[in-house]
Parts: structure tokens; C-alpha cells; sequence
């Protein structure tokens, strides 16, 4: 039983609202920038969580996932103009297939490693599937193994805390000075530059333009909800969220260019839904009854970061690019697009939700193959 109660819904936003002001507060203190404030956010989360502060599971969470994280989506790609996006981020996309390709070797090579007994092939599978495509996908490969019911909850308590620190590993790797050494970027420089020159141009905000875009972007996910109903895709409505939202930019580019304050404010609801990410995660459980899942799972992300550096390495790709291709493997769309949110990187926002979309599309695919590899 937590401290505070799941339905004391005030208190809970306040409890997420003060992460956010943290992390907020550590990109401006020369202290605490050393550690990227996406960590101070989910640590955070996770940390009053599990010390029963607050609970893992409450509609609030539930609110902020279903329906405050979707309308940050338009919000953060009203300027995405396609020449921006094939510009800028034009690879992307190969470091993403790639780094789903990195997250099957890790399952093989965590099989290799790690006995699973005779649900091995079962587990690698579905991590598999879950880390390309999400938790949907992880659900479907687990009923395609045949995957034991209780076997697949033990999975789940481990798989959330990997995710949580393979999302921590990505948005640290700017900060590693070997990776930006061996992985130069642009990106990253013209973002540290923005940052360097941040006092002098904070972000106007006007309450016209904000409710504008408010307005607009909840028309949006309430058109995104109608249409995936409708055709049978609701699982893609973030999706269709995201091209509704770039076909405005595109056709209305100099209104939406006009906007103030939609990206400042996408980025603070992104914000919210890392603090959520955090407080939902129970270390308890996994630490309880899964460590060998933990350890497999963390075997599989450790190879994926590893084989997506190389090949922007070898491809000379920008770091930035090759985070965003990784992140929307193994966290997917929504978070991905906080790590280009979070880092400022608003070109690549775009491209994190569309890769990982795809993913959801093509995850079973490669979680089969596993499959028919180990079994």
C-alpha cells in the first residue's frame, strides 16, 4: 500500500509535476546537467515508487498515457515540414532495421548465454517482439509460442525495468565522451551550442497561440481515435495521429511556423509521461521472481546499443540519429519522441514516432524467426 492512495489524483500530480520541475531544474544547474534530466525523471519516478511513496498502478497514470501523451504528439510535429524531416534525418530508418536486426542477435546470443530451460526460445522470442514493436506485439508472440500464462507475467515484471535502463543508457551516450569521440554529431553539437545561448531567448509563450494548438491537436487524437476504429487498426492511432498531424504542417506551413510555444509545451507533457514511465515500474517484482529474465533481457539491450553503434560507426552516421533509430526499438514511438523532445533534437522527432510505429508493424515477423531459430 502506497502513501499515497491511487485514486488521491491531486496529490499524484503533484508528486509527477515536482519530477518534471526537477529535471527541468537540473538541465540549468551545472551540477546536476552532468546527468541528463530524462534520468533525473525516470529515477525519480521509479524511486518514490518503490519506496511506496506512490503507487504503480492509478487511473491518473492510466489518464496520462491514454489521453495527455497523445495530444503532446501534434504539439511537437506542427513545424515538421517534410523538407525538414528528409533533410535532416534521413537515416534513421536503416539504423532502425538494423537495430532490430541487433535485437534478435540479442536474444540469441542471451539464449546462448542464459539457460531458460525449455522456455528459452519462447522468452527470446517474445523480448524479441516486445522490443521492436511494444507490448501488443509482445502479447501476440507470447500466444504464438504458447507461452505458460504465468511464465509470460514473470517476463513482463523484468522486461519493464531493462527497458528503463536501456532508455537510460541512450540518453547518456551524448554525454559519454568515447561515443562522441568515435560517433561525431552535428546534432548533438548544434543542440549544445542552442543550449550554450539558452539565457538569451527563453520560449514565448502567447495563450492565443497555445490554446490554438491545444485545441488542435486534441481535434487531432480525436479524429486519429475515429478513423483507427473505423478501419479495424486501433492499435495505430498514434500513427495516424502522427500523419494527420505532419500533413497540417506541410499544407499550413507558415500558420503552424507562426505558433509559439507548441514544441515548449509538447515537451513538458513528455516530461509527465517519463515521471508516469517511472512510477509504473516495480523493481520489487522483478527483483523477487525474475532476475534470470532481467539478466536475459539486459543481455539483449546491451547487444542492440552495441551492434546499432557500430554500424553508425561504420555508416558514419550521426549519433543522434542512431539513439533515435535504437530508442524507437526498445522503448518505442511515444518515448522515443521524448528522447529527441528531452534532447532538443526536433527534426528527429518525427522519424521516432514513425520508425517506431513500424515497428509495431513488422515485430512479429522477427519474433518468429527467432522463434524457428531457437526452438
Amino acid at each position: 500500500m502506497a502513501l499515497i492512495a491511487s485514486d488521491n489524483h491531486a496529490a499524484l500530480l503533484t508528486m509527477l509535476l515536482a519530477l518534471v520541475f526537477v529535471g527541468l531544474w537540473s538541465e540549468r544547474n551545472r551540477i546536476a546537467s552532468k546527468i541528463p534530466a530524462v534520468v533525473w525523471v525516470l529515477g525519480g519516478g521509479v524511486l518514490l515508487s518503490n519506496l511506496g511513496l506512490i503507487p504503480h498502478q492509478a487511473p491518473a497514470y492510466d489518464f496520462i498515457g491514454g489521453i495527455i501523451m497523445p495530444i503532446a504528439i501534434p504539439l511537437l510535429l506542427f513545424k515538421a515540414t517534410f523538407t525538414r524531416i528528409l533533410g535532416e534525418s534521413g537515416r534513421v530508418l536503416p539504423l532502425f532495421f538494423i537495430g532490430a536486426v541487433g535485437v534478435c542477435i540479442g536474444a540469441i546470443v542471451a539464449d546462448m548465454l542464459i539457460d531458460l530451460g525449455q522456455y528459452g526460445p519462447h522468452i527470446a522470442a517474445t523480448y524479441a517482439a516486445a522490443w521492436i514493436g511494444g507490448m501488443t506485439d509482445m502479447v501476440a508472440m507470447a500466444e504464438i509460442t504458447d507461452l505458460p500464462p504465468d511464465v509470460f507475467a514473470v517476463a513482463v515484471s523484468a522486461s519493464a525495468p531493462v527497458s528503463i535502463i536501456g532508455l537510460m543508457i541512450l540518453v547518456s551516450l551524448p554525454n559519454i565522451g568515447l561515443v562522441r569521440r568515435l560517433l561525431p554529431s552535428p546534432i548533438v553539437d548544434a543542440q549544445a551550442e542552442a543550449d550554450a545561448a539558452v539565457e538569451e531567448a527563453r520560449p514565448e509563450f502567447d495563450l492565443v497561440h497555445i490554446s490554438f494548438a491545444l485545441a488542435l491537436s486534441a481535434a487531432i487524437c480525436w479524429a486519429s481515435a475515429w478513423i483507427a476504429q473505423a478501419t479495424g487498426f486501433g492499435h495505430y492511432s498514434l500513427f495516424i495521429v502522427t500523419l494527420i498531424a505532419v500533413a497540417i504542417a506541410n499544407i499550413f506551413p507558415g500558420p503552424m511556423r507562426a505558433l509559439k510555444g507548441d514544441f515548449e509545451l509538447g515537451m513538458f507533457v513528455m516530461y509527465i509521461f517519463f515521471a508516469m514511465i517511472g512510477a509504473t515500474t516495480d523493481m520489487t517484482a522483478f527483483v523477487t521472481s525474475a532476475p534470470v529474465y532481467f539478466l536475459f533481457g539486459l543481455v539483449i539491450i546491451l547487444v542492440h546499443v552495441s551492434v546499432v553503434l557500430a554500424a553508425a560507426r561504420l555508416l558514419r552516421s550521426d549519433l543522434a540519429e542512431a539513439i533515435i533509430g535504437s530508442g524507437a526499438n526498445i522503448v518505442g514511438a511515444a518515448a522515443a519522441a521524448g528522447i529527441a523532445t528531452s534532447k532538443g533534437w526536433k527534426s528527429l522527432v518525427t522519424p521516432a514516432i514513425a520508425t517506431g510505429m513500424l515497428g509495431k508493424a513488422i515485430a512479429n515477423f522477427f519474433g518468429v524467426a527467432v522463434f524457428q531459430l531457437l526452438h
